[in-house]
């Protein structure tokens, strides 16, 4: 055992344990147990767990991969992002965390003594209301380019093959060589590891692709944390404004999948930076805080 996870508290745990506490208290995509199975499984990521007690009851756990990093750090490689972590932890428990982190969500503010929100980094959360009129807005928009021509898909209905393929297309009509796209093989490998994880969806217009949002959900008993990778869009149907047309549709998906379950929604854009203030019209933004390890 680590000298500093005994010292506050936190016991080597297994991947079970970890799958069994999520369930409870969710987190983000890239803490999520089918997410660590198929990095542990396919490519053989070493992690490390650990949970925490309460009165006898597991009410925390964390992990560290490739015997350092507090989370996952793959998304050079593959479409799940690093902007924030959050890890399954009653919102009840105050603990200290042994470990560093820059990137820990502000869920966590309360609930990790260690964590400070100060710096400059922030994520934008999609707003949990709209005003009556963007919500009007929005829906003509999409109205109308359907209306002329539009479809929409749901990648759901996809496999991994067609999504991949979609995806690296309209990737690269939007970004060209300037920015590296995930390969086709480790595109497909993971989305047919996680079938139940898929959402987004794709905009056709008369037959042609043009826009597509690949977004992965991790869901739990009372959370759904909804995430979206870069995305795709072909320049040529800029007139339409099809990310915002897919940015809408995506998060209507999402409102209405929570509210059938009742579920929480978080939903992530990504980070914000100065020139991204486009994402504003979405979302809010919010501090992702830093782990001092004592």
């Amino acid at each position: 055992m680590g000298m500093k996870q005994a010292i506050m508290g936190w016991c080597p745990s297994k991947f079970e344990t970890y799958q069994y506490v999520f369930e409870k208290y969710g987190g983000t995509v890239n803490a999520h147990p089918d997410i660590i199975y198929f990095f542990m499984s396919n490519l053989g990521l070493k992690f490390e767990f650990w949970h925490y007690k309460e009165d006898g009851e597991v009410v925390a756990a964390y992990f560290i991969s490739e015997g350092k990093i507090f989370g996952l750090n793959v998304w050079k490689y593959y479409p799940v992002s690093r902007d924030e972590v959050i890890m399954p932890f009653s919102p009840h428990s105050r603990l200290f965390v042994p470990v560093r982190s820059n990137d820990l969500s502000l869920r966590h503010r309360v609930g990790v003594m260690n964590a400070f929100y100060y710096g400059k980094r922030k994520i934008c959360i999609v707003k949990s209301n709209f005003s009556a009129k963007t919500e009007k807005k929005r829906n003509g928009e999409l109205k109308q380019f359907l209306s002329c021509g539009g479809g929409i898909f749901s990648l759901r209905d996809m496999t991994a093959s067609e999504i991949a393929r979609l995806y690296i297309y309209l990737f690269k009509k939007r970004f060209g060589e300037s920015v590296r796209c995930y390969r086709h093989e480790n595109l497909v490998n993971l989305l047919s590891s996680i079938p139940g994880m898929i959402e987004g969806n794709v905009l056709f217009f008369k037959g042609t692709p043009c826009a597509l949002d690949l977004v992965l959900c991790s869901r739990s008993n009372h959370l759904a944390y909804y995430d979206v990778p870069n995305g795709g869009m072909d320049p040529e149907f800029s007139a339409f404004s099809p990310g915002s047309l897919l940015m809408w549709a995506n998060i209507c998906d999402a409102r209405a999948q929570c509210g059938r379950d009742n579920r929480e929604m978080i939903f992530s854009i990504g980070r914000h930076e100065a020139n991204w203030d486009y994402k504003l019209r979405w979302a809010e933004p919010q501090m992702t805080g830093r782990i001092i390890s004592l």
